[in-house]
This record gives structure tokens, sequence and C-alpha cells, in this order.
């Protein structure tokens, strides 16, 4: 994501921004995702919405169409005296069975991200819970991780097929947890795209087979 503020004076744009983040509340988790409870769409802009209002500030989310690729997705905050600021983040859409759907998802994953990137702001989102430590929902049992003595079960399968060793899969927890922010946003979109993930979904639970780590390694 990119970001520039244009010739107008933006000194009237950053008093605001300061007052805003003075008055602003903490943002409440109120959705239900696997691993707990995340700030969604909805709760983000009802929370800071007000208090942008106060300080003279609103927030624009467009988007641009983009020949060949997918849309560009801009967030523009405005304040009263002209000045503003821009972020334009292309945008990563899924290819499941409903284009819809997954455009949807898409535009409200996205917005939420660059409204919180534009604002300075964070909240416990879903991607935290990319990387908690696994938990067995009441439906369902947790899938099973390999160790080094399962692998020789394994011969039979084809390699890419094949359990990631637990301490090899610990470096790839690693790996990930130490990208900056932004990085680990496109590349767990690009996972989730390449493996037939949905937009929201949590990451590190499928990360199991030598093929995602080949992946990992190659990308990350």
């Amino acid at each position: 994501m990119t970001s520039s503020v244009p010739s107008l004076p933006s000194r009237p744009l950053i008093e605001a921004l300061v007052s805003f983040h003075k008055t602003v509340p903490s943002i409440n988790k109120t959705a239900n995702a696997q691993y707990g409870k995340f700030a969604d769409l909805e709760t983000v802009l009802s929370t800071v919405t007000p208090h942008l209002i106060c300080n003279g500030l609103v927030v624009s989310q467009t988007f641009e169409p983009s020949q060949g690729l997918e849309p560009i997705l801009i967030t523009k905050l405005l304040h009263v005296s002209g000045a503003e600021l821009e972020s334009r983040l292309p945008m990563i859409i899924g290819k499941g069975r409903n284009a819809l759907h997954d455009f949807g998802s898409s535009c409200t994953y996205l917005k939420r991200y660059a409204l919180l990137a534009m604002l300075g702001l964070t909240a416990d989102m879903d991607i935290d819970g990319d990387f908690a430590d696994e938990k067995p929902s009441s439906k369902s049992e947790p899938k099973k991780i390999a160790t080094v003595k399962d692998q020789s079960d394994q011969q039979h399968l084809p390699w890419e097929k094949r359990a990631i060793p637990t301490q090899e899969r610990e470096d790839l927890k690693n790996l990930i947890e130490k990208m900056p922010a932004n990085k680990r946003e496109k590349f767990l979109q690009s996972y989730r795209l390449k493996f037939g993930l949905g937009p929201d979904a949590n990451v590190w639970p499928t990360v199991l087979e030598r093929q995602h780590q080949a992946w990992i390694k190659e990308h990350g």
C-alpha cells in the first residue's frame, strides 16, 4: 500500500488526526472467528466514525479498475480544510465458485485493514488467530501434526503430501511471525489464494504438508 499527501497544507489534517487519537476508544472485538472474537468492519466503522466527524475528518473508500488486474482499493482520509491522505491497495480476490461472494469478502476484509492502517490503529483481527496455539473446536478434533517418528509411516505418500516434522513446522511459524505486518498481510492472502482458502480463513492450521512448506520458503 502506498500513501501520498497532496500539495494542500497537511498541518490541519495532522492536528485533527492527533486530536482524534486522543479521544477514540479501544475497538471492541464483537465478531466470532475460529480462534475467538475479532473486530469486524462494522465495529471498526461504528467506533471511529463519530470521533472522526468531531475532528472534521471523514473516510472515503472507493475502487479503481485496473486493466487485466484486480481492482485498486482507494482509501482517503479527508479533512474539512481540503487536506487529504490517500492509500492505494491492490485487491486480492479468491477464485471460488461464486465470483460476487469472493469479491464481497475481499472488499470487507481489505477495507478493514486499509482503514486501520490509514488511521494508525490496530485491532485484534482474525490474522492473530493464524499463529495462536491450536485449540480443538467443540465440533471437531484438531488435526494431527506429524513428528519425526511419524515420517517413517509416510514413505508411500508423494513428497508434497508428506507431513512437515514438528521442528521444521515451528521454524515456518517463526518465519511468518517475523515478517513485517504489511508483508505478512499480502503473504497470507497469497497463501489463501494458492491453496484455495477463503479470504478470512485461518492459515496456520493448514500448514501441514511439504507442499505448504515449500511454498512458504519460496515466497517468504
